[in-house]
């Protein structure tokens, strides 16, 4: 396939907000069970009892917990609904005779939680929830992690078609990428804090993480927000409440808070141990600057601007290094024509700092750092290449509306959008526009190549206007 002669590798594959309390219930759809094994007058689950842990820390003896039944396809609750308590400060509970026509069900848990950092009772009660198929999973646990995926993985069931197996792996990886952590072998319903492993440490550290030095009020509306933006595009994007977290968890260790956070989930446990959460903590600190949009499994290089001084994350691919982020680049005395020739995205600044800068292609050409220039059709088609055709796995994993994004290679393209040259801005979180160097001659508008990303794995080189603002992505020399 070309497009205007040029060589364009062949794009084939297309990858198929919470609320607390009261709130949760009052969504259900109370007439309506709509389940694919109604339809067949059967039970997808029969006398079934329903037992795990509920964990913030853990919920104290006495806090509600309900079971109720879901759609596993139109995410549409059901009247059934089965009701218990946790049994004891460990969080434990068991809800026996859970019959239910869809083996889907979501949990909630609402109560008062030992906080971790002081080891005492929160003064608020809290709500979390799971969702889960109980074909599959018997013991269930509710937690912090299982709370932040809830909304997302309606959103990916019920917006992409996903199922509902497909939706957690999705959600579940773009929720421990919030929090710049890699993903985990172990499903988020079936991790504890008062058990040892890798993968319970990382549930540990997020919960201590939307804890921090925040009271039950503040970690409540934390944590609805945080699971909100997830919800949206699978991206946890409030910076300055990351920044907070960031520089608390700078700081717990040397003030002895990371120690007594250890000494009471101990205490708490019936083994006596907790899992290694420290360095998971410590790293969030470090990463707070970090670009959310890029993996956290992908070791990156970095490449320091001396313009300006900001730091890129680059990545090798194929046989090419690449800026990994978008430039950010603005100095207006050193090139005058950056003034009228780049913006920010709907003229925010906070978008450039997320996303970079849109730019003009009269000056995208000459804005890479020393060393670096702006990549070729060439270039491109190498990466293409590189990947084996597979635009999701240049795709950031947050950002895209379509949660189509699985980012293997790191490249990480974030759906910044356009700015079109009458000014108007376009297309944030469902398309990204990558200049190319190259110009296309005898067209009357004076148009370049420029790479598109969409959703469902579209990408091509796109005639685009030379007056439209675009990212720029700097390829090493």
């Amino acid at each position: 396939m070309s497009m205007q002669g040029i060589p364009v590798t062949k794009w084939i594959r297309v990858l198929p907000a919470v609320v607390l309390g009261a709130m949760f219930w009052a969504c259900a759809d109370k007439n309506t069970a709509g389940t694919s094994e109604e339809s067949e007058g059967l039970y997808a689950v029969k006398d079934l009892e329903v037992a795990g842990v509920t964990q913030k820390g853990p919920f104290v003896k006495g806090s509600s917990v309900t079971v109720r039944g879901i759609d596993c396809q139109t995410m549409k609750l059901s009247d059934e609904i089965f009701e218990g308590t946790v049994k004891s400060d460990k969080g434990d509970f068991a809800i026996g005779g859970v019959t239910l026509k869809s083996s889907c069900a979501v949990l909630e848990v609402t109560g008062r939680y030992l906080n971790e950092l002081s080891g005492k009772e929160s003064s608020e009660e809290f709500t979390l929830h799971v969702l889960t198929d109980l074909k599959k999973h018997k013991t269930v646990n509710v937690n912090i992690l299982t709370h932040l995926e809830y909304n997302r993985v309606k959103s990916l069931v019920t917006g992409k078609n996903l199922s509902l197996a497909e939706a957690k792996v999705q959600a579940e990886r773009e929720v421990l990428a919030a929090f710049d952590i890699a993903s985990t072998a172990t499903e988020f319903e079936d991790m504890n804090i008062l058990e040892s492993g890798s993968d319970n440490a990382a549930l540990l550290a997020v919960s201590v993480l939307m804890q921090a030095d925040a009271d039950a009020a503040e970690v409540a509306e934390r944590t609805y927000k945080a699971a909100a933006s997830i919800a949206r595009n699978g991206l946890w994007d409030d910076s300055e409440t990351k920044k907070e977290i960031a520089e608390w968890a700078l700081g717990a260790e040397a003030s002895g808070e990371l120690e007594a956070i250890r000494k009471n989930v101990e205490s708490w446990s019936d083994a006596g141990v907790a899992p290694a959460f420290e360095n998971i903590v410590e790293d969030f600190g470090e990463a707070a600057g970090r670009n959310p949009y890029l993996n956290p499994e992908v070791e990156y290089d970095s490449l320091v601007d001396m313009r300006d001084g900001q730091i890129y994350g680059a990545v090798k691919i194929g046989g090419l290094v690449w800026m990994a982020e978008n430039l950010n680049y603005y100095d207006t005395v050193a090139v005058p024509s950056l003034r009228d020739s780049s913006w920010c995205y709907d003229k925010n600044l906070a978008k450039c700092a997320e996303m970079g800068r849109l730019y003009a292609w009269a000056v995208a050409g000459s804005v890479c750092p020393d060393g670096w220039h702006l990549p070729d059709t060439t270039e491109w088609n190498a990466l293409f290449d590189a990947v084996g055709g597979d635009a999701s796995a240049l795709k950031s994993q947050g950002g895209w509306d379509d949660g189509s994004g699985m980012n293997g290679s790191g490249f990480s393209v974030v759906a910044g959008g356009e700015r079109y040259r009458s000014g108007s801005f376009d297309s944030e979180g469902l398309k990204a526009y990558i200049w190319s160097s190259v110009e296309i001659p005898d067209v009357e508008d004076e148009s370049a190549y420029a790479v598109f990303f969409g959703s469902d794995g579209q990408v091509s080189f796109k005639n685009s206007s030379k007056n439209n603002g675009h990212s720029v992505r700097c390829v090493k020399d």
